[in-house]
């Protein structure tokens, strides 16, 4: 029996530690297409709500996020500002978006050693754009003419508006508390008058705890 209390003790010792951890945090850093092109930082943290589940609160800042149609929008209307006085333009423009979601990530198939998850998120964004524009040649008016460059994006910013996200991920285990995760997503901020459509390719380094 004392041998087998002692045999028994490694066992469990073993089986211990092997859990999985309960919580984790994980720096991420993305680069987002279709609309930009434009690059996200955000952090997680996420816990095991079942043997398949996890749900995830994310915070972060989308960088450069315009969509094209809009940055069309706002060369024309610089464009059109200086014609009026024969004068010629420049115009630089960009948005921006701090957010937070909440995601949910259903555990798929083992592939090669790397665990895969389905992932599903909501939430908010802040977008905020920037406008500079300068008119030169004119007589009449030359210099920062920003404030008269406009379209209905931009007069609709800064706002809050609804945040959804739709991918998959990889886990790629490092040690039984570490791991790289490499994700894309489509993401999409509802707007006003130009939707943000846009593909998010991430990578996150996860610590467990």
């Amino acid at each position: 029996m004392g041998l087998a209390a002692a045999l028994a003790v490694p066992s469990v010792a073993g089986a211990q530690a092997q859990a999985e951890p309960k919580f984790y945090v994980k720096p991420m850093v993305g680069a987002v297409a279709g609309s930009g092109p434009g690059a996200t930082f955000s952090g997680a943290v996420s816990f095991r709500a079942g043997e398949k589940l996890q749900i995830a609160a994310e915070a972060g800042k989308m960088n450069n996020i315009l969509p094209s149609s809009v940055s069309e929008d706002i060369e024309r209307s610089a464009a059109s500002v200086a014609n009026a006085i024969n004068g010629k333009h420049s115009v630089s423009s960009s948005a921006d978006a701090n957010y937070f979601m909440v995601t949910g990530r259903y555990a798929l198939r083992d592939v090669s050693g790397a665990h895969t998850f389905l992932e599903i998120g909501v939430g908010a964004a802040h977008v905020e754009t920037s406008v500079s524009a300068v008119v030169r040649g004119s007589e009449s008016l030359q210099g920062d003419i920003s404030s008269q460059v406009t379209t209905p994006f931009t007069t609709a910013t800064p706002a809050t508006k609804p945040l959804f996200s739709v991918g998959g991920r990889f886990i790629l285990g490092v040690t039984r508390t570490t791991a790289v995760e490499v994700g894309a997503r489509y993401q999409q901020i509802n707007t006003d008058d130009t939707t943000i459509k846009m593909a998010n390719i991430f990578g996150a380094f996860r610590i467990g705890f």
